[in-house]
């Protein structure tokens, strides 16, 4: 990352600029900023789906990016307002009860239908296709089921429960195989391929022994490789997610040293495996 060079830790220019970031820190935490990455992939979803179902070979489409822009800024101000000072939408945070997936299930899949709304697709055709995403939606939701802690003073992230481990990804890695069968069916490329690539990490985290960092990479890759596919179609969701991207790293580096949301894991090798 650029600022690490310019800005190295143990130097006064990093302690200097480092209260700064730490009171972005703070305002970071307290609004579960980074949960803005899934509740604006799934909006742009429906944009995104809405758009294949018009026109099969839609491809880097910029002429829907101010409608966009707007149903993310909706969908924010509905996150901050409603459904983080109701504790509403708190996946990744903890284990969710069968009720609580069930109630995240149903908010996600209002984002995607939201996102959905002004096309000229088929309203029967939209719903039919919205259910694989959904189906997509829950196997990615069952590796949240193992929430990440961070040791702040070895800057070091850690599982706390691996209770349930073979339950949670072997439904997680079904229900992207599923995910990919449909894609098939329903001739969404985007679906398939996006299931397709994902369900290695599930399965990986699923029969390796357990370690952080294939969770670590469970977690952050399908959600970015899924975000990165929706661009495909709608480019102008580059824009919030890599300002969210990088906004984020740059107050993580300067609050706790480490770079993140980050494509690299842990690679400590004194604490490689754990014991199953």
């Amino acid at each position: 990352m650029l600022v690490e060079r310019i800005f190295p830790r143990d130097t006064r220019r990093y302690t200097d600029i480092q209260k700064f970031f730490e009171k972005a820190g703070d305002f970071i935490e307290k609004f579960s900023i980074m949960r803005l990455f899934i509740i604006w992939s799934l909006t742009a979803c429906g944009t995104v789906l809405s758009a294949g179902l018009e026109n099969r070979f839609v491809y880097w489409d910029w002429s829907g990016s101010a409608v966009g822009f707007i149903k993310l800024a909706i969908v924010s101000a509905v996150f901050f307002l409603i459904l983080r000072p109701n504790k509403l939408w708190t996946l990744g945070s903890k284990r969710l009860g069968a009720n609580e997936l069930a109630s995240h299930t149903v908010m996600a899949s209002s984002l995607i239908f939201f996102g959905g709304i002004g096309s000229g697709a088929d309203f029967g055709r939209f719903i039919l296709h919205l259910f694989p995403y959904i189906i997509g939606f829950l196997a990615a939701a069952l590796v949240f089921q193992f929430p990440l802690k961070l040791d702040e003073s070895k800057g070091e992230w850690f599982v706390e429960n691996w209770e349930n481990k073979y339950y949670y990804l072997g439904g997680s890695s079904l229900f992207f195989l599923v995910a990919i069968l449909a894609g098939f069916f329903l001739d969404d490329p985007i679906l398939s391929t996006v299931a397709m690539v994902n369900l290695p990490f599930s399965m990986v985290a699923l029969i390796f022994p357990e370690h952080v960092r294939h969770l670590q990479r469970a977690r952050f890759f399908p959600l970015f490789i899924f975000s990165l596919f929706l661009c495909v179609r709608a480019p102008w969701f580059l824009v919030p997610i890599i300002i969210l991207f990088f906004f984020l790293r740059t107050v993580n580096y300067f609050r706790y040293g480490i770079a993140y949301p980050s494509f690299g894991v842990d690679f400590d090798e004194t604490t490689l495996y754990t014991d199953v």
